[in-house]
């Protein structure tokens, strides 16, 4: 038996706005939209991996506590080769940041932002 990984899927409090800021922000090209039994879902591109955003149904709650651990999706990373300028790039257009840029090793720096809907995303640079 083989595995590949397909994609991360977001429930989103609107699936739009949340697409639009991964393509604004980092470049993500629109796949698709298509449905699922009744759920709209927008589907992008970044880096070769596929996300998929749909938004919440009636009987869903979307739980944006960024700033607290919790059990599932913790966050997502995505690479880059200036970490400092991407990070400027944010803040002049009012990203959160949640954490700034630190360094875990010689090698690797590492930020945080805060997307739509709390989604904690990492941003590293590996040289």
């Amino acid at each position: 038996m083989s595995w590949q990984y397909d994609h991360t899927h977001f429930k989103c409090g609107d699936h739009v706005k949340t697409a639009v800021f991964f393509q604004e922000n980092f470049g993500a090209k629109e796949v698709s939209r298509w449905e699922a039994n009744g759920m709209p879902i927008i589907s992008l591109e970044i880096g070769g991996c596929l996300y998929n955003f749909s938004p919440k149904r009636a009987n869903e709650t979307v739980d944006a506590s960024a700033g607290t651990v919790r059990y599932g999706v913790y966050h997502i990373a995505l690479k880059t080769n200036d970490l400092v300028a991407e990070i400027a790039k944010m803040k002049a257009r009012g990203i959160k940041i949640t954490q700034e840029v630190g360094q875990v090793n010689p090698k690797t720096k590492f930020a945080f932002i805060e997307g739509p809907d709390g989604i904690s995303i990492e941003l590293l640079q590996r040289d």
